[in-house]
């Protein structure tokens, strides 16, 4: 488990504590400055990951973990630079190997990915994640990676989900249509709507039954409450 920190009155599972341990204690920065600090940089880069106005390239550009944790270093007021850049990307690969270590897979979804791959289907892994190296290794710690054909992190393609471009790379290695693939994702409009509307067959996982929102289009192909439910519609 991940240690506890207080943020905006509610405490939290955050690698916070860690990261002030290794990186800021040092440097002078109180843990209370760090989740300010951090705060701060979280409003930012939602703001900027919400966005509805430009293109696509530039509402939906991925912001990489190395950028984050600059900007922090920056608000800090810690290095410059080259310096600043080093730490932050000294950080958020520390960040991202706390969170590797206390992963665990979806109840069911090494059962589903075996089921399909059994019926010889190619198997892809598409994931809005800011640190491109982090993926497989998670991937590999929750013994999932060895059942994958092929991995595209939104941090490596420069963009994320529900951008065209990202549906694209995972098909290309097959030379596959989006028609004559199935997606399935826990997520309304990155997963179900980014990929209908490419023409892929869709599964949406609506985990909190909140039911569709029509204002994304069409229904998805198929609705389930949980990931294992797949295996008897294969």
């Amino acid at each position: 488990d991940l240690p506890p920190v207080d943020f905006d009155g509610t405490s939290v599972r955050s690698t916070i504590p860690l990261l002030h341990e290794r990186f800021f204690a040092d440097r002078g920065v109180a843990l209370d400055d760090l989740v300010r600090g951090m705060r701060s940089m979280w409003v930012e880069v939602r703001k900027e990951l919400r966005r509805t106005d430009g293109t696509e390239d530039e509402r939906l550009r991925e912001i990489s973990s190395t950028e984050k944790f600059g900007r922090l270093v920056a608000e800090l007021g810690l290095a410059r630079g080259d310096e600043a850049e080093a730490l932050a990307d000294e950080v958020a690969t520390h960040h991202h190997a706390v969170l590797i270590s206390a992963a665990c897979a979806l109840d069911g979804a090494r059962e589903v990915l075996a089921a399909v791959r059994e019926r010889g289907i190619p198997t892809v892994l598409v994931s809005n994640w800011d640190h491109a190296d982090a993926g497989p290794a998670m991937l590999a710690q929750t013994g999932l990676m060895e059942l994958l054909d092929h991995v595209v992190i939104s941090e490596a393609v420069g963009v994320r989900k529900p951008h065209s471009r990202i549906f694209r790379e995972a098909l290309a290695p097959f030379g596959a249509e989006p028609g004559a693939a199935l997606h399935v994702g826990d997520l309304a409009e990155p997963d179900a709507f980014g990929a209908g509307r490419l023409g892929f067959k869709t599964v949406w996982l609506d985990r909190k039954q909140e039911g569709w929102n029509d204002a994304l289009g069409p229904d998805p192909t198929l609705t389930l409450g949980h990931i294992s439910e797949l295996i008897e519609h294969l």
